[in-house]
């Protein structure tokens, strides 16, 4: 089937590649922000979540007259329920990104292109739906629009941001009331790290910590191996809770890239659920981000009981931690259309 889908590309975009040096150089000159699921690093940890039935990374660096333009976050996996999806992050497709040069007329013909590959993609794979979502905070993008247009169902999901461009005073006067002596109690009591590079050992604890919390492996090894390449290479960072005896106790992983990062994964010991760990590791994170020159940090989704997909009480109680940092709540939008072929 991978060779398959590679030669319909092929007949797409006779040019394309996923030569990484070149997919980092459009992202380094876009013409709008980069997000962290445009980072080839996480297609190959999507991927790798779900190897387990059958994945492939279809991603392409597009090119006009030989020079790298474009990138285009894609791949193929299997679903137990709905057989074969087509996605960027394992549930929709993402819109593609330019270089900042790309001429407006050139850049709606790659799109157009990219449309028409991901009719006859799905033609291949027998998809009879596919779901996109418009990845930036206050726009809409052509790709978005395009798609629109075809939609059979147009639907919001909504965010939580802290806007890094505040000072951190003014950042923590937003934060929930409550949250103020939490965070400061957090800090105190334990010995709270950041890790812009880390150990293999010091990693390994942190995955048995998670597997520890989960009750058990709730993803493949491979995807750990896909989130240590990250922090190797300057896209994530691992924040670390230990107590006065050097037990690891609490863990946040954190995913960043130009001018933006997002909450990745976190865990903490089960009996200590009722202490401010998580409060401890979200200040850090801003603290961390805003140091770094970053404007803005996701900390995940504000799940609401009308949601399109039914948040579950543990998803509202995790969002309604989340909410009390946030400094905007901000929607996405995302749409379904229906894929008809002969």
């Amino acid at each position: 089937m991978e060779e398959k889908l590679l030669r319909i590309i092929h007949n797409h975009f006779p040019d394309s590649n996923v030569d990484s040096d070149n997919w980092q150089s459009v992202l380094k000159s876009c013409t709008t922000t980069p997000s962290t699921f445009h980072l080839l690093n996480t297609v190959h940890y999507h991927v790798a979540y779900n190897l387990k039935e059958s994945a492939v990374n279809l991603s392409m660096v597009l090119y006009n007259n030989k020079q790298a333009v474009g990138v285009m976050p894609l791949m193929a996996h299997k679903n137990e329920q709905h057989g074969w999806v087509l996605s960027s992050n394992s549930v929709e497709i993402i819109e593609p990104i330019f270089n900042q040069s790309l001429a407006r007329k050139v850049k709606k013909r790659l799109e157009k292109e990219l449309g028409n590959l991901i009719y006859d993609l799905a033609k291949q794979l027998n998809i009879r739906q596919c779901q996109f979502v418009n990845i930036e905070y206050f726009k809409l993008s052509s790709w978005y629009v395009m798609w629109a247009e075809k939609a059979k169902e147009i639907f919001s999901t909504h965010h939580l941001l802290v806007d890094l461009s505040l000072s951190l005073e003014d950042i923590r006067l937003k934060f929930r009331k409550s949250y103020k002596p939490l965070v400061n109690k957090g800090l105190r009591e334990w010995r709270v790290e950041v890790y812009e590079q880390v150990t293999s050992e010091l990693f390994e604890r942190v995955r048995l910590l998670h597997k520890s919390v989960a009750g058990g492996s709730t993803r493949p090894i491979e995807t750990w191996d896909k989130k240590k390449e990250q922090i190797d290479v300057k896209e994530s960072i691992i924040i670390t809770v230990h107590n006065e005896d050097n037990v690891l106790i609490g863990t946040g992983l954190f995913t960043y890239f130009g001018d933006s990062g997002v909450y990745s994964m976190g865990a903490y010991k089960r009996e200590l659920f009722d202490k401010p760990l998580g409060h401890a590791v979200q200040m850090k994170a801003i603290e961390t981000f805003k140091n770094n020159g970053l404007k803005w940090y996701e900390i995940g989704q504000k799940h609401l009981k009308i949601d399109k997909i039914p948040a579950t009480e543990k998803e509202l109680s995790i969002s309604h931690f989340k909410e009390g940092f946030a400094t905007h709540i901000v929607t996405r939008q995302h749409l379904v259309v229906d894929i008809t072929y002969d």
